[in-house]
């Protein structure tokens, strides 16, 4: 079974994580630390601090998910067992913190990174129920890796008939922070951060393409790449 973004909490805040560890991420009154977790190769532990900064008790879920990307660009979440959180719910005291642990699946060797999410979700206060109001819940998703020490993306690219197709059949993800676009027809530069995870590919759609593009400048926290366009 797969669980959306979009299919989340009704009324929900949903705050995707995924950048540096300088400062814990925050979503109104909670926080987390760190704001992306990595595990090395062979290990399975992990952990989070969630952080309360209101003047009442905060209970959240916490979830682990396995999770891919669709071509579009879509998130898509899908339940595993083998990953196991502890405590799954927790209250958080009025401008307290609390410890999460988490336990990944066992580990099968494999050399190409895994990634999950795990999914922080607040739960309805009922001293805050009042009639005919909807609570506005937050949600934190905090991006998981396991990989080896030197797994790396790679880049291809090509042309068809939905566009172009930037593929990373390479062993690690990248954190793309923006595309410049090269061609006959000028540069066009594409700066909304995504996630390309190892195995993964994203399609830009045709009409936000240079006329006889050529090649890609990618521009990701892992470093800067250019890839030659595949003719179609």
């Amino acid at each position: 079974m797969s669980l959306r973004p979009a299919l989340a909490l009704l009324a929900s805040a949903l705050v995707a994580i995924g950048g540096g560890w300088a400062a814990p991420a925050r979503a109104g009154s909670l926080s987390v630390m760190p704001v992306r977790v990595d595990v090395p190769s062979g290990r399975r532990f992990c952990s989070l601090t969630l952080g309360n900064d209101s003047d009442r008790p905060v209970t959240v879920q916490v979830r682990g998910f396995a999770w891919s990307r669709d071509e579009g660009g879509v998130d898509i979440l899908t339940a595993d067992e083998g990953f196991v959180v502890n405590p799954p719910i927790a209250t958080i005291a009025p401008h307290g913190s609390r410890l999460v642990r988490c336990s990944l699946p066992a580990d099968a060797g494999a050399h190409v990174e895994k990634q999950w999410r795990l999914i922080v979700d607040e739960l309805p206060d009922p001293t805050q129920a009042q009639p005919g109001v909807v609570q506005t819940l937050l949600r934190l998703s905090v991006p998981v890796f396991r990989g080896d020490a030197d797994v790396a993306p790679q880049f291809t690219a090509s042309l068809g008939g939905e566009g172009l197709r930037l593929g990373n059949p390479g062993s690690g993800h990248a954190k793309v922070i923006a595309l410049t676009l090269q061609g006959q027809g000028g540069t066009v530069t594409l700066d909304k951060p995504f996630y390309l995870l190892a195995g993964g590919a994203q399609v830009v759609p045709a009409e936000r393409l240079p006329k006889g593009l050529s090649s890609i400048h990618v521009r990701a926290e892992e470093g800067d790449y250019t890839v030659t366009v595949s003719a179609p």
